[in-house]
């Protein structure tokens, strides 16, 4: 039997969507380390590789989370109600490898990337980190590590190449006028644009710091009696403005919102943190902060949740969501319109081996 003897066949589809074909192939065909072709595009076992390490972690929390599963020896090989380990961790390496794929292609065809070969990346990985070495020894500025790691570097590549293909196509193909834009808005604003959360208030301030920015006690004992004086006249519900007007001091007012989202810099602001206990018109005792004192009033207190982000506020994020949804999506229909053949000769030898538990 001169002739290769391939057999082809639909097996479970891992990628959701995709046609995925089971490819037998016999000692005569060159398998040449591949796990799977994606439109006639392989993907290295060493590609698959780096996607079953990527995904260990996660495999393992779900397993440990629904279970109770214990990273013993046999984890990987033991079925947990119907579940083992080594078949999911192995249909989400795939599913993971294809997707990235179809991310390369998009971007060759896109003109961003040249080459799309595990191999073609490995010798760009090369390439770059003897550029590096020459820079250090010419003692040349660089950025980033001295060496790129492999799954840093790949990282890296994916990164820009995804955004590069994003602003290309938001030039022509995606590019949304000011109606098409603020619909995307209100189709997504529940999920993304939700408000987090904000207090706008009034604020009176007033330094007791001197010329050389240090605290003064003196001025800060007349600046205390002055803002007692403020608070006993805000108590009467004289509006700020005035109560600056007929103190005639160097009292300064001004209106700010504080974000509930700015977790970090409001627990070290004892000013934000009174501000966020305000409601509409109560008005705070005095609050030392900074070589200032403050009395603050409470204009609006908005709770999380409670209204939406304002499209004209945050426009420039609305449209890089925009992008990105479209990219999704745009992978998404190209995995399921791919063509995906199994090699199922190094599939199946992957499945024997033995998974690392550490």
């Amino acid at each position: 039997m001169g002739r290769r003897i391939i057999v082809v066949l639909l097996i479970l589809i891992f990628v959701p969507g995709a046609i995925i074909l089971n490819r037998i192939i016999s000692k005569h065909d060159t398998a040449d380390s591949y796990m799977a072709l994606v439109n006639g595009f392989p993907i290295r076992t060493k590609e698959f590789d780096n996607a079953i390490a990527a995904n260990k972690a996660q495999i393992i929390d779900y397993f440990y989370n629904k279970y109770g599963a214990e990273q013993t020896a046999g984890f990987w090989t033991t079925s947990f109600e119907g579940e083992v380990p080594a078949e999911s961790i192995m249909k989400k390496a795939l599913e993971d490898s294809v997707k990235i794929k179809i991310r390369q292609r998009i971007a060759q065809e896109q003109g961003v990337l040249q080459n799309i070969s595990y191999e073609g990346f490995i010798r760009q990985l090369n390439e770059e980190n003897k550029r590096r070495q020459r820079a250090i020894r010419n003692r040349e500025v660089i950025y980033g590590p001295r060496q790129y790691e492999e799954n840093a570097y790949f990282e890296y590549v994916l990164s820009n190449t995804t955004r590069s293909v994003k602003n290309q196509l938001m030039k022509e193909e995606w590019k949304p006028d000011g109606q098409k834009l603020k619909r995307f808005y209100d189709l997504q604003k529940n999920q993304l644009y939700m408000s987090h959360g904000s207090v706008k208030v009034k604020l009176l301030t007033l330094s007791f710091l001197n010329s050389n920015q240090t605290v003064d006690e003196a001025l800060k004992e007349d600046a205390k009696k002055q803002m007692e004086k403020a608070l006993s006249i805000a108590a009467s519900g004289t509006d700020f403005e005035d109560i600056v007007k007929a103190l005639d001091l160097d009292v300064q007012m001004m209106e700010k919102i504080f974000n509930s989202s700015n977790v970090r810099n409001n627990s070290r602001s004892p000013v934000a943190q009174a501000a966020e206990k305000l409601s509409m018109d109560e008005i705070s005792g005095i609050i030392e902060e900074n070589g200032r004192f403050y009395l603050i009033k409470g204009i609006e207190n908005q709770k999380e949740g409670s209204g939406f982000l304002d499209f004209d506020s945050i426009k420039d994020q609305v449209l890089k969501d925009y992008a990105d949804y479209n990219y999704e999506e745009y992978v998404n229909k190209r995995v399921s319109e791919a063509q995906i053949v199994l090699n199922e000769t190094e599939y199946r030898a992957y499945q024997k081996r033995e998974f690392p538990t550490d």
